[in-house]
């Protein structure tokens, strides 16, 4: 993979500091022209907006940019689910290779972003230092998953035959851990303190919900670290609005 300064690519937008990428540096990463690329963007801002219950600024926040004659030309603003929108227009060891170098973006900047926190001391002391500090480890987690996957992209483009090159691609795939949002990631056991049961019925109803990956995988609501699965903000939500079920499950067990 290409290298890439996060400090210049990774940018804040908004109230809420979302982190973008311009798509003129996604035009790079992905082989295109930017005007090419803007064409596709128009396209599939088209086609979400046909939905009412998608909103096309999770994707794409329309900007601009000035070129050197002065003249205004218009840009996007790619957000972490943009730019996984772009992946999965992407086929093969392209789309592997923008998915891992987008991911590894994002998780370097936070991680960069969290050590300096760390560093500086610039953390509230308590309850909020160990939270960020856990916060940094699950990152480094995540900058060891990609690193994987950038090998395995490696060997893969050393095989000869088509089917072993894909099946060590999509492997490579597998591997890459998404930037933790919204917060930490937390595990069934400390869910479970929250909601009054038990790492057990959590587990279970990670699977019912539809929360839990499979072993050594991940999802839009967690993703495994060794024999650990962790849960994101979404997840806990989820667990929220079905706490009656999963609490009333728990004493029906009896335990």
């Amino acid at each position: 993979m290409d290298n890439f300064d996060t400090d210049k690519i990774i940018k804040y937008v908004g109230e809420s500091k979302q982190q973008v990428i311009d798509s003129r540096d996604v035009a790079k990463m992905v082989g295109k022209t930017h005007a090419h690329l803007v064409r596709d963007i128009d396209r599939y801002i088209n086609d979400l907006d046909q939905n009412p219950k998608l909103d096309s600024d999770q994707f794409f926040i329309e900007s601009s940019y000035q070129a050197g004659t002065g003249k205004n030309y218009k840009c996007y603003l790619l957000t972490k689910q943009g730019c996984e929108f772009i992946a999965n227009k992407l086929t093969g060891r392209k789309g592997t290779i923008f998915t891992a170098t987008y991911v590894s973006l994002f998780n370097e900047y936070e991680a960069e972003h969290n050590g300096k926190l760390i560093a500086n001391g610039d953390l509230n002391l308590q309850r909020q230092d160990l939270e960020y500090h856990r916060r940094y480890v699950a990152v480094k987690e995540q900058e060891a998953a990609n690193k994987r996957a950038e090998l395995l992209i490696k060997i893969g483009d050393r095989q000869e035959e088509e089917r072993y090159r894909q099946a060590y691609y999509t492997e490579a795939t597998n591997q890459l851990m998404f930037p933790i949002t919204n917060g930490l990631a937390v595990t069934a056991g400390a869910i479970a303190e929250q909601l009054g049961t038990n790492a057990y019925n959590i587990g279970k109803w990670g699977q019912i919900l539809g929360l839990k990956a499979p072993k050594g995988h991940r999802s839009q609501y967690g993703y495994w670290s060794g024999d650990r699965y962790y849960y994101n903000e979404k997840a806990i939500e989820k667990f929220q609005e079905h706490k009656k079920e999963i609490v009333d499950d728990d004493n029906d067990l009896g335990l």
